[in-house]
């Protein structure tokens, strides 16, 4: 609900004259310039305090229910949230559009490697062998652990063309967008999912900054790992990005400092962060065919 919404909402729900100290500084300019726009509220002014006065009850009423058609009241509890938000704000966005669940896309190549939860079992390499790639469900209350490494990428072409791994890989390759949900960090925080889990994102301030949000979520029984590429160094230094490190910069040295105050740094990261600063670039993920 926007800052306008808020403050009508509270002068529908008041029969008296509230004080204008009541409203936050931009509560206070968004119904002063309410006020002059439609002559719904005025602003009366008794002493050294200022208090709001509806003229039009129904008036402002109708137009609260124009930028909001229903209430939390009138929709289910079990609607998704993005429809939610469209009954309430006309907008799928606005609002809370945390999903229930997540989705694990994987692949394995190893024999054996499996998921299992109880009796539950999901064969990823029998999987991956014949639909070309495996999906799990995860939300909470679940106990799914893989017997093998998880390795965590977040570029579709890598997931695609896997001929960038090493020959000896034997765990699951799984594929995320972007930012690594919060609803998948809590879910890997509550058991220990894996012996193992590599995060291999871009070498920018978005990748580093799920590494260090992934690092201070995993579960402490599972070991963790950034995913260096092979001659990392040079690859930033001739095929890095200016444009991706200046808009990325202050989630890097915001990351780095995280890392740093959970005593998570090491060698790599310290080279990384005076390399990206010296030649001002960060590095994709797709070097790695380079």
């Amino acid at each position: 609900m926007s800052t306008l919404s808020d403050a009508i909402k509270r002068l529908l729900e008041n029969q008296d004259t509230p004080k204008q100290s009541d409203f936050s500084p931009q509560q206070r300019k968004a119904l002063e310039d309410f006020a002059r726009r439609t002559r719904l509220i005025e602003l009366i002014k008794q002493g050294r305090s200022t208090t709001y006065r509806v003229l039009n009850r129904q008036g402002l009423s109708s137009y609260f229910k124009q930028l909001h058609p229903l209430s939390e009241s009138d929709l289910p509890s079990d609607l998704p949230a993005r429809s939610r938000n469209l009954g309430i704000n006309r907008n799928s966005k606005k609002g809370k559009s945390t999903h229930g669940s997540y989705y694990l896309l994987m692949k394995a190549w190893a024999d054996g490697a499996v998921w299992q939860d109880g009796k539950n079992i999901l064969n990823v390499t029998s999987a991956t062998q014949q639909f070309g790639a495996a999906a799990l469900q995860v939300n909470s209350d679940q106990s799914w652990q893989c017997n093998r490494t998880l390795l965590l990428i977040e570029n579709q072409a890598l997931f695609d063309q896997s001929d960038w791994l090493e020959k000896d890989f034997d765990g699951c390759l799984i594929y995320y967008a972007g930012q690594l949900p919060d609803l998948l960090l809590q879910w890997l925080s509550q058991f220990p999912r894996s012996k193992q889990l590599i995060l291999f994102p871009d070498y920018d301030g978005i990748g580093l900054s799920n590494y260090a949000r992934l690092a201070q979520s995993i579960h402490p029984e599972t070991k963790i790992s950034f995913y260096w590429m092979p001659n990392w160094q040079e690859k930033l230094k001739e095929f890095g990005d200016t444009e991706i490190w200046s808009r990325t910069r202050i989630l890097f040295e915001n990351a780095y400092n995280n890392l740093k105050s959970a005593d998570l740094l090491d060698i790599n990261f310290i080279q990384l962060a005076e390399l990206s600063q010296r030649h001002g670039k960060a590095l994709e993920q797709e070097a790695i065919w380079l």
